[in-house]
């Protein structure tokens, strides 16, 4: 299949609304079923970071960044991020940098996206999922 096919992860989310960011690490890299989100979701995470202001809007330009890429199809994401307004919870992601490819959950259902692991964005968010939440 074709860049093309592939949304990229930020396409129809409300990220234009996010001021804290979660960055994640998950147990066992799970792909996280979508029964029971958001709740069920917390189960598989293994250590978390919450950023807001300036850190957190740099987190949200990155991802907006990341551009289209042919996904592998395998998914087994060690890292995820969580995008909340004010108040609530937005969304939640899964990534794997492996598989090029980033699993979006939202209250309407969770979608499988494509970026493109080689191009800027995505490589100064892998950096800083490494420096933050080093895999053991």
């Amino acid at each position: 299949m074709s860049t093309s096919f592939w949304k990229v992860p930020a396409w129809d989310v409300p990220i234009d609304k996010a001021v804290k960011v979660e960055l994640l690490r998950l147990h066992n890299q799970d792909i996280i079923p979508q029964n029971g989100w958001p709740e069920s979701f917390w189960n598989y995470i293994q250590d978390r970071r919450l950023l807001d202001g300036n850190e957190a809007q740099h987190i949200v330009q990155l991802f907006q960044g990341l551009c289209a890429g042919e996904s592998a199809r395998c998914h087994n994401p060690p890292w995820g991020l969580a995008f909340y307004d004010k108040e609530k919870l937005l969304f939640t992601t899964t990534l794997c940098f492996e598989c090029s490819n980033a699993k979006v959950y939202t209250e309407l259902g969770s979608d499988l996206r494509a970026f493109n692991v080689s191009e800027f964005h995505a490589k100064k968010l892998l950096a800083i999922l490494q420096h933050e939440l080093p895999l053991q």
